[in-house]
């Protein structure tokens, strides 16, 4: 992808801890925007990578948008965007009418400057295939234009583009790999009493906290970024268990991960991905918002202590040898 501001010389700008520390940023905001707060990240996104060949577009009164949420001047792509509540498309016929009528009033007022249409989306869980197929149909009945769609994928490609300090702006900051080296007890110990808290409210039964296979990371099927925080808090994980064995509660450790297997349960229990049920605990142990480095890195250590200590997510089943 062509751009004005993002690196282009083949090195890689970034450390891998900052990629997947921007991409869960990345990943959780889209989750919280939707309607016209999705559209204007986009635009800025948007703005940053292109410069004034992208213009941003809003409504004027009863002139509306004529279907068309953003366009970028250099090749005549417009964008309408969808920005369903918490990432979740509850009714397929809701995103399907919107992309028919929206094409249909930017073909009608704006074919002088479209050569291209892309619907832009925050639906993390996969498009339903009728999506695809109102595409198709929408791609068939108008050959001279180009359709696609930008979902979360492409939402990380542009964002990667940009400079490290342009994504800390819109993002906010990522912990590097000198943070990472050095686990902040203050930081460990805030999040905890967060978790405890939020424990002190449940009931409370022993949790069996065994080391776990290790290939659960990859029996769980968890995207690459969510595998790349647990397997970077790996380092730090026997310092969140030595802090647990010298908290004034010894029995910390087992509210916590009680408070975990049941939020993992639930959510297990609404068919969710992997990568939505790791975000949901990842705020769960951070909060909602921009989190700093010190934190950042606190959070990492302790959810790769829980996954490798506690039932959150699924044991790999021991082979039976048959005698």
């Amino acid at each position: 992808m062509p751009s004005t501001h993002g690196g282009t010389t083949g090195v890689d700008p970034f450390t891998a801890s900052q990629r997947y520390y921007w991409r869960i940023a990345l990943e959780l905001k889209l989750r919280k925007c939707n309607s016209d707060a999705f559209q204007d990240f986009f635009s800025t996104i948007m703005g940053l990578l292109h410069g004034d060949d992208f213009v941003r577009v809003r409504p004027y009164g009863a002139l509306g948008d004529k279907g068309c949420d953003g366009y970028l001047q250099s090749n005549g792509q417009l964008f309408q965007c969808y920005g369903a509540l918490a990432g979740e498309l509850k009714q397929v016929a809701t995103l399907t009418t919107k992309m028919t009528d929206d094409f249909a009033k930017a073909s009608k007022n704006l074919t002088a400057i479209m050569k291209e249409w892309h619907m832009v989306h925050n639906i993390a869980d996969g498009l339903p295939v009728e999506a695809l197929t109102t595409m198709e149909t929408l791609k068939v009945a108008n050959p001279a234009l180009a359709f696609g769609f930008v979902g979360m994928e492409g939402f990380s490609e542009r964002v990667f583009h940009l400079q490290p300090f342009q994504i800390e702006s819109v993002l906010g900051p990522a912990a590097s790999d000198a943070d990472a080296a050095t686990l902040d007890a203050a930081a460990l110990r805030d999040l905890v009493q967060h978790l405890r808290r939020e424990a002190d409210a449940i009931d409370f039964d022993s949790q069996d906290l065994r080391p776990v296979p290790l290939h659960k990371l990859t029996y769980n099927n968890l995207p690459n970024h969510w595998k790349q925080l647990i397997a970077g808090g790996w380092k730090n994980a026997h310092l969140v268990g030595k802090y647990f064995d010298r908290h004034p509660d010894p029995l910390t450790g087992e509210r916590i991960a009680k408070l975990f297997r049941d939020r993992y349960d639930y959510l297990k229990a609404q068919l969710l991905s992997p990568g939505d049920i790791m975000a949901s605990l990842y705020e769960l142990v951070t909060g909602i918002g921009s989190v700093p480095p010190q934190k950042q890195v606190a959070a990492q250590s302790l959810l790769a202590f829980l996954f490798e200590n506690c039932d959150i997510f699924e044991r790999e089943p021991v082979a039976t040898v048959t005698p």
